[in-house]
Parts: structure tokens; C-alpha cells; sequence
């Protein structure tokens, strides 16, 4: 069937699906088909197995979003952005029912209302005074994509909803699907939709990350991360990328659920009066090397106040601390309990 090719070719161009995995699908499909209808031609089971191909990928196809193939260098963690209002809204309903649903609050069941008219960009909010959901997850990720036959660049993607609960492949090649909202030639500036997924790529041989960590983002020594800080902090949307040595690593949970990993300047660390910098750690992050490694923290910065000795909070700049989006070990010591885990 001469046609076939051309479908094949449409349908991995926009779903970006290898041609070789929809031949796949195709000859899965027939297969049945020839179980169901044995008296139907060659031909007729190659027409049904398109047809039912197509149904399949129609929803996908007529989705605003396309496909990408690249490398996720770092992912936030999930966040949902509505707890905050919902507890405040609660808290003012606990303590002045009347006031709460006079404001707009709240509804007359107590239930919390979304009282933001317009968004950040000046967009009217068209949820503005109806119950807020009771979840509403958003997640970002970044790193480097391209579409067919175009060249890479550095791409941030929107998350929202179920897909924020997936767990998102680091540091390897991946496809995936997005909503391409870009203002411009140089980044890609993605939303995920209904159908994004992030599915390994085993048949592309992986980049050199180190090298794509250097030409897409922002690369500090540990010297120069407050500086960094100060004059990025008020970019939320900041991210930086360290090369130093493990120091110390904490894989028991926090109260949060962070694990601490303490770095330092590699051409330092013998100097037993050097300062290292705390990293926060998700759970979604492997950490299968030991003290000693040498690594690239990706991450966003922070900085606290610190506190006098009774607990108060001063104006003096506390310590950079890093929140952790990723990690990519250049020299790898491998911790002793994986070792003891694959010999048993």
C-alpha cells in the first residue's frame, strides 16, 4: 500500500514517534485484525490497521501540541499553588465566617473561592469568584529540544495536572510533546498538554551533558554564588549550574522530605576551614554516588536572614543554600550500600 509510507511519515513528523515504532504499532494491529477477520484481504487489513492507527492518534493529532525530541537537564518540584489560598481562605472562614463570605472569601458553605481577578501578565482570570480546585499542581522543567529537522535549543515547559506526578528522565534523550507558545528564535518556551509524556529514546546515543550544561546555562564556582544571587534572586526563573565536590551526603529525609548533600570547591576542600554550600535535595532525584564525587549541582539559589541566639531573625544575609534540580556526576565514586545491594 503506497499511501502507508506517507501516514507513517505525517504521523512520526507530528507525534514525534519513530517511523519504526509505528510499523510496530501497524503490524501489532493487522496481526489482530487477522485473528478478527481471517476472509479479509492483504489489502483490507492494511486499510483496517490504518484506520484504527488514526482513530488512535486522531485526539493526539489534533492537539495544538508537537513533537520534540532533547535532553530534560532539570526539573522543580511539583508545587500546588493553590494550597496556600485555600489555607488562608479556611483560616479566615474558621475565625470571621461573615466577613470571609462578604469579602469573597469564601462562598456561604465555607467552601474557598478564587479571588486573583487577573493574572500575572494582565490576563483576566476566568475563574475569578468560583470555588477553588482542591489541588492544582505546576511543575517546570528545562533543557535542550528540537523538532524535526530543526536545530536544538534551550527550552522551558509549563506542567500542569497529572502530568506534574510523573516522574521526568533526567540527563537522557527523550520524546515528548508541547505546546510551543515561543516569542522568538532563541528558546523554546513550551506548555504541556493532555498528551505529554516523557518517553526514554534508547536508539539516540546521549549528548555530552557536561558540554550542553556549559553552552545553555549560567555556570558559577562556589566563590561566586552569592554574588549570583544578588543579582538574580529577583528572577524566579533563575537557575545555576555548579561544578564542585561532594563533601557530606544525608539520604535520611527532612521533615520536607529533602535529602542534604554539602559541596564544595574541588580545589579546596583540603582546607579544613573552607565553606561548603547546602543543597536541598527532592526524593525524585537518584543519588547513586558517594562523598568525594564530583558533580554539577543544577539549581536555584536561596538566601535567608540570620538569626541572633535566641532565635530572632536579624538583617544580616545568611548562607546560599541551593534547591536542587538536578545532578550530574563527572567522576563517580559509587556508594558502598549499591555495591553491598547488587552483590546480595
Amino acid at each position: 500500500m503506497e499511501q502507508k509510507e506517507n501516514y507513517f511519515k505525517q504521523w512520526s513528523d507530528k507525534l514525534s514517534i519513530p517511523v519504526e515504532e509505528i510499523e510496530k504499532e501497524f503490524q501489532i494491529v493487522k496481526g489482530r485484525i487477522s485473528n478478527e477477520i481471517p476472509e479479509s484481504s492483504e489489502d483490507e487489513k492494511e486499510v483496517l490497521a490504518l484506520k484504527r492507527l488514526a482513530i488512535s492518534y486522531k485526539k493526539q493529532l489534533r492537539s495544538p501540541a508537537v513533537g520534540f525530541n532533547g535532553i530534560i537537564l532539570g526539573a522543580e518540584d511539583t508545587r500546588d499553588i493553590v494550597a496556600k489560598q485555600r489555607k488562608d481562605a479556611l483560616d479566615f472562614f474558621s475565625e470571621n465566617p461573615q466577613l470571609a463570605i462578604s469579602q469573597g472569601v469564601v462562598n456561604e458553605n465555607g467552601t474557598p473561592l478564587d479571588t486573583r481577578k487577573e493574572w500575572s501578565t494582565g490576563k483576566l482570570n476566568i475563574g475569578f469568584g468560583k470555588p477553588l480546585p482542591e489541588h492544582l499542581f505546576m511543575r517546570k522543567i528545562f533543557g535542550v529540544a528540537y523538532k524535526t529537522n530543526e536545530e536544538p535549543k534551550f527550552f522551558t515547559m509549563s506542567i500542569n495536572g497529572d502530568v506534574c506526578n510523573t516522574t521526568i528522565p533526567l540527563m537522557k534523550p527523550v520524546r515528548f510533546m508541547g505546546i510551543d507558545k515561543s516569542q522568538d528564535d532563541i528558546v523554546y518556551t513550551l506548555n504541556s498538554s493532555s498528551f505529554t509524556t516523557f518517553d526514554i529514546d534508547e536508539k539516540t546515543e546521549c549528548p555530552d551533558i557536561k558540554e550542553l550544561i556549559e553552552k545553555y546555562l549560567d555556570v558559577a564556582k562556589i566563590s561566586e554564588l552569592e554574588d549570583y544571587h544578588k543579582q538574580n534572586k529577583e528572577d524566579y526563573n533563575r537557575v545555576v549550574a555548579v561544578e564542585a565536590t561532594v563533601s557530606s551526603l544525608n539520604l535520611e529525609p527532612t521533615a520536607f522530605g529533602s535529602r542534604i548533600m554539602n559541596i564544595e570547591d574541588g580545589d579546596d576542600i583540603m582546607n579544613l576551614e573552607s565553606k561548603g554550600i547546602t543543597c536541598w535535595i527532592s526524593k525524585d532525584i537518584n543519588i547513586d554516588f558517594a562523598e568525594g564525587s564530583k558533580v554539577y549541582i543544577i539549581g536555584k539559589t536561596s538566601q535567608g536572614k540570620l538569626k541572633d541566639e535566641i532565635g530572632n531573625v536579624t538583617d544580616e544575609d545568611g548562607d546560599i543554600t541551593i534547591n536542587v534540580m538536578s545532578v550530574y556526576p563527572t567522576v563517580k565514586i559509587q556508594r558502598p550500600d549499591i555495591d553491598l545491594i547488587k552483590e546480595i
